[in-house]
């Protein structure tokens, strides 16, 4: 099983004094929100880490916007997912089902007026996870 540190508003979440560690749907759930809410091109380390969405904030909503984001989320999650394969084909073992992602099961974008909110779903055997995307978390 993976891990990471768990992560709340941009900063690492304490609890006592220890840090809080996140695995299983937790870590694919945080995951997930990194990947659409950082900067693409923004970790020199890993060139496809991160996704557009930020530069559609401020931009005029017409026809395209929900192709757009939509498509810009699906590439993000494909290549996240490609990640993952290419990790859990080195070392198996390392995984726990809980937190691959196996499907992209729904992406539904809502405009409303000056707001764009994209929530998405995916899921594995183990477990369903929900990310809901929005101007604020961007």
């Amino acid at each position: 099983m993976t891990y990471s540190l768990a992560v709340s508003g941009g900063d690492l979440v304490k609890q006592g004094r220890e840090l809080v560690i996140v695995h299983g749907s937790d870590k694919l759930r945080q995951d997930m929100t990194c990947w659409l809410i950082e900067r693409y091109g923004g970790n020199q380390f890993h060139p496809g880490y991160g996704s557009i969405l930020e530069s559609y904030i401020g931009s005029v909503i017409n026809t395209n916007t929900k192709a757009q984001v939509y498509s810009e989320i699906l590439r993000v999650l494909n290549n996240y997912q490609n990640m993952q394969y290419r990790a859990f084909t080195a070392n198996p073992k390392s995984f726990s089902l809980a937190e691959l992602m196996y499907s992209i099961d729904a992406v539904d974008i809502r405009i409303t007026y000056d707001t764009v909110r994209a929530d998405i779903t995916v899921s594995n055997p183990a477990t369903t996870v929900s990310v809901s995307i929005a101007p604020t978390s961007m």
